[in-house]
């Protein structure tokens, strides 16, 4: 009986710890799809500027929005990181604040703009999981319009 026991205990703890597991890395996939999400709309927006200005959010050196310009330097879209709700926003030329692109939460939203390049590099994109996981990223897009 008492083997028994201590077998079943094993198979038990085995279980939950599988599942925990599981669990995180679940959350931690949806967190990076997120974020693929968002470069993929702010790669498609890039793609038809002429020009992006990165500024840091107010009062915050961390975080920052960036606004593409098309030819005639008219404000066509924007993406910005809220620190009242920690997503990352979406505005266009009609509407300042069309709400948040992805709903995972974000720590860090820290950019900048090469113009000779024409390039927007994310520096960093820290997301936290619902889980608590950090799904840290970066990667560069190419004003094709210039």
């Amino acid at each position: 009986m008492v083997l028994a026991g201590v077998v079943t205990l094993g198979l038990v703890t085995f279980y939950l710890n599988s599942q925990i597991m599981w669990t995180d890395a679940s959350t931690q996939v949806l967190a990076q799809r997120d974020a693929t999400a968002l470069f993929e709309l702010m790669r498609h927006d890039a793609q038809e500027a002429a020009k992006a200005e990165v500024v840091p959010v107010s009062g915050d050196s961390l975080n920052h929005l960036v606004i593409f310009y098309d030819r005639k330097n008219i404000e066509t879209h924007r993406f910005f990181f809220e620190p009242a709700d920690s997503f990352v926003h979406y505005g266009d030329s009609t509407s300042t604040d069309q709400g948040p692109v992805v709903p995972t939460k974000v720590e860090r939203f820290h950019l900048s703009a090469d113009p000779a390049l024409g390039m927007v590099s994310i520096d960093t994109l820290r997301m936290r999981s619902t889980s608590g996981q950090r799904v840290t990223l970066s990667t560069a897009i190419g004003l094709y319009n210039q």
